[in-house]
């Protein structure tokens, strides 16, 4: 299911109207894998949760 819906969104990001209305919205098409995307989700959890400890910030 995973791979099937990945190539549909890949395909569809493809399309130059989908691209350019992403790109007008100050957004970056990728369309890389879902192994990609998780590896990508860690790193910038890791990046946020460091700089959110060192900025003392809590939740109320």
């Amino acid at each position: 299911i995973v791979d099937k819906l990945h190539a549909e969104v890949v395909r569809i990001l493809k399309l130059p109207d989908v691209a350019e209305r992403i790109a007008s919205q100050g957004g970056d098409v990728v369309g890389n894998s879902p192994a990609e995307f998780a590896a990508f989700i860690a790193a910038e959890s890791a990046k946020y949760a460091k700089i959110i400890r060192q900025a003392g910030v809590k939740l109320d």
